[in-house]
């Protein structure tokens, strides 16, 4: 039984290698073909992504028309596919071919602003349209700081992390080590990069509201602002359709009180829904956001009140 076990791991992990390798010899046109077809297959057939994105939507758009709800959740799993399908050129490409892919990028004097007045940036991505495209982005016009997660599958590590790393980035754990890495890169005026909107780990985060909802946010992006006075910028990229490539939105929060840890985290979530709201197709809604929730008279309630049911 083990020996077939270990049979079935060497081949998946050899299945999902020869994937990688294939997808970057496509152009982005047809990556983003197959990767609609990945996702119009997960938006008919039972699967966890259907079922943790339809959760969200209703949560998150309880006023919608059961019809348009239907349609954004097709719409936001055809984009899921993209995310996967696209994610192996991003990692292999060259910079020129990349950056070709770059229509428009709005914004982006906030963060030569910033360092011109001696401030570290503290750069908040949402997974929100292709992430991995503006981290490269940033990592190769400025010195950059990155935390970085290995993948559950430990045998593609390589693989993502060299991608991540190939244009200067500077990859951290997600722990203590890293958060003074991140640290010391702000006050030295340098650029670092977070995803605000995963659940922390618990004690480093509270409960913030989140499209209406008590969200378990982290806490980090408003400690390092208030410990450093960096500057909070949110980016995102946007899909353009049909292949054509991309544009780059970098926005300063319209309010962040970074006085008030409460509020800070408060402010950051209002910013992050205006940027869902801008193309909420293209947000990852297969994510379970809301796992976690506040006691509520004096009964711990988890995630299967939303997921499980």
């Amino acid at each position: 039984m083990m020996y077939f076990r270990i049979i079935k791991l060497k081949l998946k992990i050899f299945l999902t290698k020869t994937f990688i390798s294939l997808l970057a010899l496509f152009s982005l046109r047809n990556n983003h073909r197959l990767g609609s077809v990945i996702g119009w297959l997960l938006s008919i057939f039972p699967n966890r992504n259907l079922h943790v994105t339809t959760t969200n939507i209703q949560l998150c758009f309880p006023e919608m028309d059961k019809q348009y709800q239907q349609q954004l959740i097709k719409k936001s799993l055809i984009e899921t596919g993209k995310t996967l399908t696209e994610a192996s050129p991003m990692w292999q490409w060259s910079k020129d071919k990349l950056f070709k892919l770059i229509k428009e990028v709005h914004g982006e004097a906030l963060i030569q602003q910033a360092i011109n007045n001696q401030q570290g940036v503290i750069l908040a991505l949402p997974h929100l349209g292709n992430w991995e495209l503006l981290g490269l982005y940033c990592s190769a016009k400025y010195s950059t700081t990155s935390m970085y997660q290995k993948p559950k599958m430990a045998q593609l590590d390589s693989i993502v992390k060299k991608g991540r790393e190939r244009f200067g980035a500077k990859l951290v754990p997600t722990d203590n080590q890293g958060i003074r890495a991140m640290l010391k890169a702000l006050k030295k005026n340098e650029l670092i990069c977070i995803l605000p909107d995963q659940e922390p780990s618990e004690g480093n985060g509270i409960f913030a509201p989140f499209f209406g909802l008590q969200a378990y946010s982290m806490t980090l992006i408003s400690r390092l602002a208030s410990k450093t006075n960096a500057k909070v910028i949110v980016a995102y990229t946007k899909r353009l359709t049909d292949g054509q490539g991309y544009e780059i939105i970098f926005s300063e929060p319209d309010k962040m009180d970074i006085d008030s840890l409460e509020d800070s985290v408060a402010d950051l979530n209002a910013e992050l829904e205006k940027c869902i709201h801008d193309i909420p197709e293209q947000y990852q809604w297969s994510y379970k956001r809301f796992r976690k929730q506040p006691a509520i008279k004096d009964k711990r309630i988890t995630g299967k009140d939303y997921y499980n049911s």
